[in-house]
């Protein structure tokens, strides 16, 4: 996942991609309307089921109505009696279990013994039931449903269990509710099919092409949608994206410009007396806050300085460029570090909005081989010295830009050949790596120390090397700039100038 991509997911809580959330918003309810609608579908079929049995125990009645008229032998109980008898035994043995017959003929009762129904009970509820709105009563426990027919005398009462009715069109129901269902997940299945290859599909082609321009890739094409709304927003995409090409272009061409005119404040090939100078200058960003110079005097001294602007990229490289400007100025009034410092401070204020700047500054003396220095709460110079021992060079005062008031101290320091000074700006010791840990100004003393014998270029070189390998691929955060000073003398290593990012010179 690239830096973008993980920052937005930070700042973002997580949420659904819209392919689920159209899914959910499809299906749920097609499955809330299955889990309401199919189990009434099965009451209602298992209710017409009944009402359709008892229209045909109605014509059954009616039909044994009519055999017993065929008979012509209403009077002769046993020939009824065996009639129904065996009816009722056909439809037991058929589709109808617990099929019964009751027949209140010439004021008798005779009702179908040819199965275990036969009873008073059985024969009071078909009574009730006969003359109730729903045709049905409960016997045993047990609903049934009652078919009649009457007429010259004679009623016909027919009944069946419900339980039996509703047992032996189960099968069938469930049948129908599952092709029901399965129409329904096929219907489903191609909506969401629809769904994916018409909106889902589409956005996150359209989020993809979104993300490779928001990292710089500008050449998208996403279009061939399906739908209007989708070609046209994906137009609107390429659009943009020509655009912010445009403009990154015409950002790049200033960028590069102001890094050109930047280096060229910086001093480049500029040789100091008695001095063999290595640097290492790598921006952050196309430009930085770091600045760094050697200014030649009227007296033959030079003044030596390293800063840094609070931040980095445009802001900070503004500020840079300002306070070169003001040293200018300033050396053409004072040498001494300490009152150069306190006329930048005293002018900062109009210029700088907000913020601040560390400076080390020092005025060298080629003759005598005296440094005095004063240090605006920037980063402790180290001063190693030939037989290996290792002094710092503290803060004499405050960054500048804090407190227009502020006074600075100059401290004298009698250098000898092979004495060296290294000089960095905060971002070597504060360089990260990926887990948060700093390099730390203890890990560059001990680099220094175990490099003595090494040229002011391959020290330089080796911290170049160092910082890239405690970063590990992390993000950079901050300007990285270091000097290295070495006193010209019978110490001395060969003459090196670092002139450009960490190229050296002979």
């Amino acid at each position: 996942m690239n830096d973008i991509t993980q920052d937005a997911a930070k700042r973002q809580p997580p949420r659904r991609s819209i392919g689920k959330l159209l899914i959910w918003a499809v299906n749920l309810p097609l499955l809330a309307a299955l889990a309401l609608l199919l189990p009434l579908d099965y009451r209602r079929e298992m209710e017409d089921a009944v009402v359709a049995k008892h229209a045909a125990l109605e014509e059954e009645a009616m039909t044994i109505y009519e055999g017993l008229s065929a008979l012509g032998q209403k009077g002769q109980r046993e020939s009824i009696q065996k009639y129904i008898d065996s009816v009722c035994a056909r439809m037991q043995e058929s589709r109808s279990p617990g099929h019964h017959i009751v027949l209140h003929w010439n004021h008798q009762v005779l009702q179908a013994d040819a199965h275990h129904p036969a009873s008073p009970e059985m024969i009071r509820a078909m009574q009730e039931a006969s003359v109730s709105s729903d045709h049905r009563a409960v016997v045993g426990g047990e609903s049934l449903v009652v078919g009649t027919f009457a007429g010259d005398g004679v009623e016909v009462w027919v009944s069946e269990y419900t339980t039996n009715i509703r047992r032996s069109i189960r099968r069938e129901i469930l049948l129908h509710l599952a092709w029901l269902a399965a129409l329904a997940a096929v219907a489903a299945a191609i909506v969401n099919l629809v769904l994916w290859r018409i909106v889902t599909r589409p956005v996150k082609r359209l989020s993809n092409a979104v993300l490779r321009i928001a990292n710089g890739h500008y050449e998208v094409n996403s279009n061939g949608f399906r739908c209007r709304e989708m070609n046209d927003l994906s137009s609107a995409v390429e659009q943009m994206s020509k655009i912010l090409a445009d403009d990154e272009r015409n950002r790049q061409m200033q960028m590069d410009r102001a890094r050109r005119i930047q280096e060229h404040l910086l001093p480049n090939g500029v040789e100091v007396p008695g001095l063999r100078i290595a640097h290492l200058y790598q921006p952050a960003d196309e430009v930085a806050g770091d600045y760094f110079d050697f200014i030649r005097l009227p007296d033959d001294m030079w003044l030596i300085c390293i800063a840094d602007v609070a931040g980095h990229g445009i802001s900070a490289a503004m500020g840079a460029a300002m306070l070169k400007a003001l040293m200018l100025h300033a050396v053409e009034q004072h040498r001494e570090p300490s009152k150069v410092l306190q006329y930048i401070n005293n002018r900062l204020p109009a210029l700088l909005c907000d913020g601040f700047i560390t400076m080390f500054l020092a005025r060298w003396n080629p003759q005598g081989q005296q440094l005095d220095y004063a240090s605006a709460g920037h980063e402790p110079g180290l001063l190693l010295s030939p037989r290996g021992d290792l002094r710092q060079l503290p803060s004499t005062g405050l960054p500048l830009g804090i407190d227009p008031t502020s006074n600075w101290e100059s401290e004298a320091i009698s250098l000898m050949p092979g004495e060296r000074l290294f000089l960095t700006t905060d971002g070597v010791a504060e360089t990260s790596d990926p887990s948060g840990e700093l390099l730390g100004r203890d890990r560059l003393a001990d680099l220094i120390l175990r490099r003595s014998m090494q040229t002011p270029c391959e020290i330089v070189a080796a911290i170049s090397t160092d910082v890239l390998r405690h970063r590990a691929g992390g993000k950079v955060n901050d300007d990285v700039t270091a000097l290295l000073l070495e006193v010209k003398g019978e110490w001395a290593s060969s003459d090196v100038v670092i002139r450009e990012n960490n190229a050296c010179a002979k």
